[in-house]
């Protein structure tokens, strides 16, 4: 037809508007009209959209599952928090096991390089770094928020006058 060789000569394909749709670049509708005008029937036109928005739906899940797992194993956000994101995502526990099982072993694996519990004390007493510095490299070497503190209250800690 004269709507499917304008469409060849013009190199615009359903791909084209398909793609346009799923990057979020043309509304629903203008998807299905401009389908429409490259000779696609409407009824087709609106289950291919509709196929599209689920794939797109999945690739936008996909997008925040791996925002999470960058989070995670920047140390930004703990296994509770991790986990709490992820069932947010509904997804299934079992997957979520899964993927904060992966996500453990990759997180341990590319430990950051880290100063010693003694230097970074011995740099927090110099005021080369912040105690918020210290406190994220604490954490880091593995101590919780109660050994920190107690790190702290050492700093600070003078010996009673008699």
């Amino acid at each position: 037809t004269i709507k499917q060789t304008l469409a060849t000569l013009s190199k615009f394909t359903s791909g084209d508007i398909i793609k346009a749709f799923t990057g979020r670049m043309i509304s629903r509708g203008s998807a299905i009209s401009l389908l429409e005008k490259i000779g696609i029937k409407p009824e087709d036109a609106d289950y291919i959209v509709a196929t599209a928005e689920y794939k797109r739906t999945w690739a936008f899940t996909d997008q925040r599952i791996s925002g999470i797992r960058n989070m995670y194993k920047k140390r930004m956000y703990d296994e509770n928090e991790t986990r709490d994101k992820l069932a947010r995502l509904n997804l299934p526990s079992d997957q979520i096991n899964v993927l904060m099982e992966q996500w453990l072993y990759e997180k341990k694996e590319e430990l950051d390089a880290t100063w010693t519990t003694a230097q970074t004390l011995n740099f927090l007493k110099k005021g080369i770094i912040t105690s918020a510095r210290a406190r994220r490299e604490l954490h880091l070497n593995g101590y919780d928020a109660e050994h920190i503190k107690v790190f702290f209250e050492n700093l600070i800690w003078t010996k009673p006058t008699v």
